[in-house]
């Protein structure tokens, strides 16, 4: 009977540990999938569409609105969908600070460059997924993880009156699915 009732024990708290573990793997992999997808539906919702840069405009804190860590840091997004294919980044840098990030589809930063990091300040970027063919395309290749994911182009605001330049700035960068050279 005690070796009855200690099987069970056992076998219960076996079954309480791989079920602990396996709800906490599920939940470590799949909270960020989550946090992504919504803040990737926010910049579809702002933009109008996947592949479609959206622009920050405002400079410094902004009222009844989330605080953002760098008031200072003027942001434009796209929330990519490579599904049907690759997508072309393409613009100036800033002059005061710029950058590029990356992100795949469980928030995982894969990829960032500065304007100290590149040789001009014009650049051109296609984005892809592994195995999809961009040989026809000009641009240096980044290749996402996930099919799904976010680019950030953050620029520095010294003050309000670096706005209209960087207005500019954001109105010159393309995001948008890529055609081949020369068609």
């Amino acid at each position: 009977m005690l070796k009855q009732v200690l099987f069970y024990a056992v076998g219960a708290l076996v079954l309480s540990a791989a079920t602990f573990f396996i709800t906490r793997n599920v939940v470590i992999q799949q909270a960020p999938i989550k946090v992504m997808s919504t803040i990737e539906n926010r910049i579809v919702a702002g933009a109008g569409d996947w592949n479609t840069c959206f622009h920050n405009q405002t400079y410094g804190p902004r009222k009844n609105a989330a605080r953002r860590a760098n008031p200072d840091s003027i942001i434009s997004s796209m929330a990519y969908d490579l599904s049907n294919g690759p997508v072309r980044i393409a613009g100036e840098t800033w002059p005061r600070y710029w950058s590029i990030s990356f992100y795949q589809q469980n928030s995982d930063n894969y990829f960032v460059t500065n304007d100290l990091e590149l040789e001009r300040s014009s650049f051109e970027f296609v984005l892809a997924l592994d195995g999809q063919d961009i040989s026809a395309f000009e641009g240096v290749p980044i290749i996402s993880p996930t099919p799904k994911g976010i680019m950030l182009v953050r620029r520095f605001a010294a003050n309000a009156s670096d706005m209209d330049g960087i207005i500019a700035n954001q109105q010159a960068l393309t995001c948008a699915p890529v055609d081949p050279v020369g068609t």
